[in-house]
């Protein structure tokens, strides 16, 4: 759910993923899925501390954020009140996939429709912000992300 009052409500084909939320977008030696909330981004950062890269980018990746979609090489991130960031995992060096502008206003974006890969996406700058992302196979991702949707909130 969240660290604080930011968070998100990650489905797959309409089944609740708890372990994409709170989570990093690549998979880590570390298992946060079944710490508790608050407790999950502490153990986190300690964790990304002990580590010795001094490669930011790759740090980002095993940061947890707030909802990821996806399970296999293309991977959506979703964090706070910004625009979803797409990653492509398919090669060693995690590649983000340019959908739109850098300085797009995530505030001012609306409707976002993207494909790539055969995945398509719609990212909706509404109260919750939602995204989605359908694969290849028909496999579908929902997550609502937003101010409001932290530690103590509940899912409607």
């Amino acid at each position: 759910m969240a660290y604080n009052d930011y968070g998100a409500f990650v489905y797959c084909n309409g089944e609740r993923r708890r372990d994409k939320e709170d989570a990093p977008l690549i998979d880590t030696e570390e298992d946060y899925s079944q710490m508790a909330s608050g407790s999950k981004i502490y153990a986190n950062l300690i964790a990304l501390q002990n580590k010795s890269s001094d490669d930011f980018e790759f740090s980002w990746l095993e940061h947890i954020h707030h909802g990821i979609m996806g399970d296999g090489p293309i991977r959506v991130l979703c964090h706070k009140q910004g625009l979803p960031e797409i990653y492509d995992l398919s090669s060693d060096k995690p590649e983000q996939v340019k959908y739109c502008p850098e300085d797009t206003d995530p505030y001012e974006y609306g409707i976002i429709n993207y494909e790539y890969k055969g995945y398509t996406f719609n990212f909706r700058a509404e109260k919750p912000y939602v995204a989605y992302m359908e694969e290849p196979n028909g496999t579908w991702w929902r997550c609502e992300y937003d101010y409001g949707f932290g530690a103590g909130f509940e899912d409607n």
